[in-house]
C-alpha cells in the first residue's frame, strides 16, 4: 500500500508533464542519429535503400493506428510514425536532388556554406504557411495557439458542439510533421546570413523570446493530470526549446551536437536511445486519467 501510494506521486502534476516533455525532446536527437547513421554505414547515395522501407514501416504504423482509433496507442503511434516519416521520406526528399546531382554547397556569405537540401526546406516555408492556414479555419481545431488567431481574426466558424469524434493518431501525426517543419524552417531563416546569421542582435532577441515563450508553455505542460494529452501538448513547447537549446547553443561552443556524431559518441547516444525507451515503452501503463487518493 506504502508503495502504492509513493508511484501515486508520479502520477500527478509536475510528473506527467515532465515525463512527457522528456520523452518528446529525447525523440529529435534521436531522428538525426537515425539519419546520420544511415549515412555513415551505407553512405548518402545509397541512403534510400533504409530510408523508404523505413518510411513505408512507419506509413503502415500510422495507419494501424488510424485505424484502431484509440487515444494512447493512437497518441504514441502518432508521434512515432510523424518524425520516422519526417527523417526517412520528407527529409531524403529534400536531398534527392542535392544527391543525384551532386549539388555543391552554395556560398551563402560571411564564409557560411550550407548543402542544398537546407535550402530546400527553407523555401518549403510559403507551402508549410498554407498547410497550417488550413488549421487555422477548421473549427475542429484544438490547438490553443490556432484557436488564439481564431479569436484574434474573430473567425465566425461553426458551432464546436458539432465536432466529429477525433482520431487522436491522426491529429498527433499531422501537429508533429508540422512543428517539425515549421519551427526547422523558422530556425533556418535565423541563422543564415542574408536574412539575420547567428550573431545579430535580433536573433539573440528571438532566441530569449523563444525560450521565455517555451518557459510559459511548459508552466502549463507541468499542471497536466492526463499523460497522452501531455504528450500532444509537449510537442510544440519542444520545438520551442530546441531551436535556442539544440540549433543555436551547439553552434555557440556551449556543448557538441553528440546526436550528430552517434559513432563518436555511443555511450551518449545509447543512454539517450535507453532513457526513451524507457519512458515510452512504460507511459502506456501509466494512469491515463487524474489520479484520486481513494
Amino acid at each position: 500500500m506504502a508503495s502504492n501510494a509513493s508511484l501515486k506521486r508520479f502520477y500527478r502534476p509536475p510528473w506527467v508533464g515532465l515525463l512527457a516533455l522528456i520523452v518528446v525532446f529525447l525523440a529529435l536527437p534521436l531522428s538525426h542519429s537515425i539519419t546520420t547513421l544511415v549515412n555513415f554505414t551505407v553512405g548518402r547515395e545509397a541512403s534510400h535503400l533504409v530510408l523508404m522501407p523505413l518510411g513505408l514501416f512507419s506509413l503502415l504504423l500510422l495507419i494501424w493506428g488510424v485505424r484502431r482509433n484509440e487515444e494512447v496507442s493512437g497518441t504514441l503511434t502518432g508521434f512515432i510514425s510523424g518524425y520516422l516519416l519526417w527523417t526517412a521520406w520528407a527529409a531524403y526528399s529534400f536531398r534527392f536532388n542535392e544527391i543525384s546531382l551532386n549539388m555543391p554547397m552554395p556560398e551563402l556569405g560571411e564564409g557560411m556554406r550550407w548543402p542544398m537540401h537546407l535550402l530546400f526546406i527553407q523555401g518549403s516555408i510559403g507551402i508549410c504557411v498554407l498547410v497550417l492556414l488550413y488549421f487555422v479555419l477548421d473549427t475542429n481545431t484544438r490547438c490553443n495557439a490556432f484557436m488564439w488567431l481564431q479569436r484574434v481574426l474573430r473567425l465566425k466558424l461553426e458551432d464546436r458542439s458539432s465536432v466529429r469524434q477525433r482520431n487522436y493518431c491522426r491529429i498527433t501525426f499531422i501537429e508533429t510533421l508540422t512543428v517539425i517543419w515549421f519551427c526547422y524552417a523558422i530556425s533556418l531563416f535565423m541563422s543564415d546570413v542574408r536574412f539575420l546569421g547567428y550573431y545579430n542582435p535580433i536573433t539573440y532577441a528571438l532566441l530569449a523570446g523563444l525560450s521565455l515563450w517555451g518557459l510559459y508553455l511548459l508552466t502549463r505542460l507541468v499542471r497536466f493530470t492526463r499523460l497522452m494529452a501531455a504528450v500532444r501538448y509537449a510537442i510544440p513547447t519542444k520545438a520551442l526549446f530546441w531551436i535556442p537549446f539544440g540549433e543555436f547553443f551547439p553552434r555557440y561552443g556551449f556543448y557538441e551536437e553528440f546526436w550528430l556524431k552517434p559513432w563518436q559518441y555511443p555511450l551518449e547516444m545509447l543512454t539517450v536511445l535507453a532513457v526513451f525507451a524507457v519512458l515510452f515503452l512504460i507511459s502506456p501503463y501509466l494512469p491515463q486519467r487524474r489520479v484520486t487518493d481513494d
